[in-house]
């Protein structure tokens, strides 16, 4: 909620909320308890109230962003608290976060894959994302209850002539999406890493500069296979936007990401420098061939937020791909190759009756494999040939929630005012769309391919939010139906048998008031 109420405040031009920076986290988001960092320094602490969410499934799993917390059948719910200290530029946040869920049984997956997974590939991880589409992705964690206790939003750092530096377990969100993040958002647990970045965005004559730094170690979830060789992966990332020094709202930036495999640790550190190594193209073989050569992948995305404060406005976009072109030649011919967008915008209204607003969002994201596939082999996003277990971390993606070669559009809108707001949204998600399309399907006689294959949930929702004299409460109830789960029906169509089912997700937050 307070990322959002930035994000508004800032919207209607508040310049006391600062530049708006595309680079968030819990430990960059609050600002310091004093200013203290003269000769006589003092320390300074506090307590970090409670923030509890509390989530239940009716069928199906249905786990968006939620961090740490996999939300799956039945009741889910987590807890985060802690303490928050300075000691003159060293700052410290533990906020380790307790979750469980019920993780309740629902019917697998049955309608076969093809090609298999390897044999070495566990019960629950994804069936359909074997050899060139490689990724820990299970669809179900196991099949008893889980209780965890995480690091969670902790970090250590320093501030250091301008730069902090530090270590940190805690969620990074890039870019100027609000449901999909491409290159890093909070749908993962938080992975540990070293950063660096300003201490505040750099103001110069020709616009405010923010950057970030990260090198992490990826760990394997417990679902995905059974070689204890393989657990790890190295990330390095590096972010970097500018900010118009005038009032256009103009944002723009860049991220690259680049992961490989790690036989540990010290092998992660040596692998700090990888964002300004290429990779090459490890993804562009047929998508049966299952040899897999352990190496480095990447991403890389561009992206940009355009604020118009007067008129209560901001449109946003990340364009992406996951091979840098071989040549101009390359990119002029086929711009789209690899690719994967977000568009979207949000528009809040001039104030009405007891200064209430009207707002409207709208949000588009789509990963599934681009057209070029007919002319060159490609991999799908998030998967990948040189590190088995993907662009992921636990078993979650990385980056946005929806996952490989999905899409998703999202409209919403809402009523706000100063202390409450309220909404409805509509919300279409494709689930694995590329693993789908590249199943080897027997035709059947009388049959077409077409909409019955597909794996698609089709979703109304009412959210809200209120800050009360005892706390910030936020509620999210969507119903649905998802059709044809796990692709159960193959195909081809109008022959069908396969489950469509709607479920029912509500989600509710606290946080109690100082």
């Amino acid at each position: 909620m307070a990322d959002e109420t930035s994000r508004l405040n800032a919207l209607l031009g508040d310049s006391a909320s600062g530049v708006f920076t595309l680079f968030r986290s819990v430990s960059s988001l609050n600002p310091r308890l004093a200013n203290d960092t003269g000769p006589t320094r003092r320390l300074h602490w506090s307590l970090v109230l409670p923030e509890a969410r509390h989530t239940h499934n009716s069928l199906l799993p249905f786990s968006l962003n939620d961090g740490a917390l996999w939300t799956g059948r039945g009741t889910s719910w987590s807890l985060t608290t802690g303490v928050r200290a300075e000691w003159g530029p060293v700052r410290l946040f533990v906020l380790p976060e307790f979750t469980y869920a019920a993780n309740d049984s629902f019917p697998p997956p049955s309608a076969p894959p093809n090609p298999l997974p390897p044999a070495s590939r566990r019960p629950y991880s994804s069936p359909w994302h074997a050899n060139g589409q490689s990724i820990d992705l299970p669809y179900r964690f196991g099949n008893q209850r889980i209780q965890q206790l995480w690091p969670g939003q902790s970090s250590l750092s320093i501030d250091w002539r301008g730069a902090v530096l530090g270590i940190s377990t805690e969620n990074e969100w890039w870019g100027p999406g609000i449901r999909n993040a491409l290159i890093v958002s909070n749908n993962a647990p938080g992975f540990e890493h070293f950063f660096a970045r300003p201490a505040r965005p750099l103001r110069t004559r020709f616009g405010f500069f923010d950057a970030r730094w990260i090198v992490g170690a990826l760990q394997e979830s417990r679902y995905f296979d059974y070689d204890p060789a393989n657990d790890m992966r190295s990330v390095s990332m590096l972010g970097l936007t500018w900010t118009s020094p005038s009032d256009s709202g103009l944002t723009v930036g860049m991220a690259r990401s680049v992961f490989a495999p790690a036989a540990n640790r010290r092998h992660v550190l040596r692998s700090a420098f990888d964002v300004f190594r290429d990779v090459g193209h490890p993804n562009a073989r047929p998508y049966l061939d299952s040899v897999i050569t352990p190496g480095r992948d990447q991403l890389i995305s561009l992206f940009f937020r355009w604020a118009f404060p007067k008129d209560g406005f901001e449109t946003y976009a990340e364009w992406a791909r996951t091979e840098i072109p071989r040549s101009v030649r390359d990119f002029l011919l086929y711009p789209n190759h690899t690719q994967g967008y977000t568009l979207g915008l949000q528009w809040l209204g001039e104030p009405g009756a007891r200064n209430g607003r009207l707002r409207a969002q709208g949000e588009f994201t789509f990963l599934e494999q681009s057209t070029t596939y007919r002319y060159r082999d490609i991999g799908s996003w998030y998967t990948s040939r040189a590190a088995v277990q993907g662009y992921t971390n636990r078993g979650q993606s990385l980056g946005a929630a929806i996952g490989p070669g999905s899409a998703s559009q999202f409209i919403g809108l809402d009523y706000v005012r100063t202390n409450w707001r309220l909404g409805y949204y509509f919300n279409r998600i494709q689930w694995l769309e590329d693993a789908h399309s590249q199943q080897d399907y027997p035709d059947i006689p009388g049959g077409t391919r077409g909409w019955c294959e597909h794996d698609v949930s089709l979703l109304n929702g009412l959210r809200g939010a209120a800050r009360t004299r005892i706390g910030n409460f936020s509620f999210d109830y969507t119903t649905g139906w998802r059709l044809n789960v796990f692709f159960e029906n193959p195909g081809p169509c109008p022959i069908s048998f396969g489950r469509d089912q709607r479920n029912k997700s509500f989600q509710l937050t606290f946080s109690p008031s100082r």
